[in-house]
């Protein structure tokens, strides 16, 4: 993964999409905390090159956090739900 700042996204926007076409992710911050990525598109690439991209992929601790903030909002909704339907 490739990590720029916002200027620097702003300054090498082509460079970095080529990047990105070619199956790599950056990473965009502004003032040092991450605002935004730049992900390859499936419809640009196969399902072999997808694969080939991702297959190595693991996760950093923002990653990590984000995924563990999504799972619990998902579990609480899931028990509101069950507990509304209860009623």
């Amino acid at each position: 993964m490739i990590t720029v700042s916002a200027t620097e996204g702003v300054n090498s926007f082509h460079q970095l999409l080529e990047r990105v076409a070619q199956g790599e992710t950056v990473r965009i911050l502004k003032h040092g905390r991450a605002r935004a990525r730049l992900v390859p598109d499936c419809d640009f690439m196969s399902s072999q090159d997808m694969v080939r991209v991702f297959a190595g992929y693991q996760a950093d601790a923002l990653d990590q956090a984000t995924a563990d903030a999504v799972a619990a909002t998902i579990l609480t909704l899931d028990q509101e739900a069950d507990e509304a339907l209860a009623h």
